[in-house]
């Protein structure tokens, strides 16, 4: 049989592989969408002393403080100069982060930590799940990608858990299935002169690759985690909600807000609620067609 003269199919991207395994949550889930991981976005202000230094689609949070900053996720190796950009900005010096926090062991949020870390000297502290995975340059759950440079862990947090700098205490809320450390983090901001209590939901996204129940589980207990974490996220009630994705929380909409004068547009409780609802469909609608009845209520502890 003669050979095809047809030249090899080009070998899919990291980017790629991780969206043909996503079930969407939102409709900035498809791969179209995704263009934006690495669209420059300018800084902007949260909250007094919080800033977002990420790209269009993933983002950075910069808590500043007079003692040092934290910054919570380091998305894409090739966003580093991005971020660092970002920092200098605003005004604030890369060399003055103290702390490197991370959402979870994904490439698209941790896969620049380890240049940020080389470029900062900033002490990064992750779940102990997850920290294997960071500490190896490895993806959770995410067969057939490549991989990301490693960064040494130098402390891991368990949950509840707090990080204290200057005036800042943030709490991690362990919300495993996602990955197995996912870490969702939680404090006290102020915007207008207001306390307001914030959540950066980790995420909840079921990726189609994850087999939740039984032998064949991508970990033991995943699809207990997804359930549980639903159930604890749901105590939180934040007025403010954030997260990796600027999708989870219409990151679009609430900034054309505040630029155009409304200096509380990320105060809002009803998206956080939806975003679970959403959720939590979805985490049953793949139970259901792996196999399991009764979905999370079959899971989750008898009160």
């Amino acid at each position: 049989m003669p050979q095809s003269s047809r030249a090899p199919a080009p070998k899919p991207s990291r980017c790629g592989l991780l969206l043909a395994g996503l079930v969407a949550l939102g409709p900035a889930t498809n791969a179209a969408a995704q263009s934006d991981w690495t669209e420059p976005r300018e800084p902007f202000q949260i909250a007094e002393r919080l800033y977002y230094v990420g790209t269009a689609g993933l983002a950075a949070y910069l808590f500043t403080s007079d003692e040092g900053h934290i910054l919570i996720d380091a998305p894409l190796d090739e966003n580093v100069e991005r971020v660092l950009a970002s920092i200098r900005t605003l005004g604030f010096d890369p060399a003055d982060v103290r702390l490197l926090l991370a959402s979870h062991a994904h490439f698209d949020h941790v896969g620049g930590m380890a240049r940020i870390k080389a470029a900062t000297g900033a002490e990064l502290v992750l779940s102990e799940a997850d920290a294997a995975y960071v500490a190896q340059g490895r993806d959770f759950g995410l067969a057939g990608l490549s991989g990301y440079p490693p960064a040494p862990v130098d402390r891991t947090i368990g949950h509840l858990g707090t990080v204290r700098l200057g005036p800042w205490t943030l709490t991690a809320h362990l919300t495993p299935g996602h990955t197995a450390g996912c870490t969702t983090w939680a404090g006290e901001i102020v915007i207008e002169g207001q306390a307001r209590r914030f959540v950066s939901v980790c995420s909840l996204t079921v990726l189609g690759s994850y087999t939740l129940v039984g032998p064949d589980a991508t970990y033991a207990g995943q699809g207990r985690d997804y359930c549980m974490s639903v159930a604890h996220l749901r105590t939180l009630d934040p007025e403010v909600f954030l997260g990796p994705h600027g999708s989870f929380f219409g990151l679009d909409e609430k900034l054309a807000a505040r630029r155009a004068g409304n200096a509380t547009a990320f105060v809002e409780r009803g998206r956080y609620g939806r975003y679970l609802d959403n959720a939590l469909r979805s985490i049953e609608r793949t139970l259901t067609e792996q196999g399991h009845s009764g979905g999370c209520a079959a899971l989750l502890p008898t009160p």
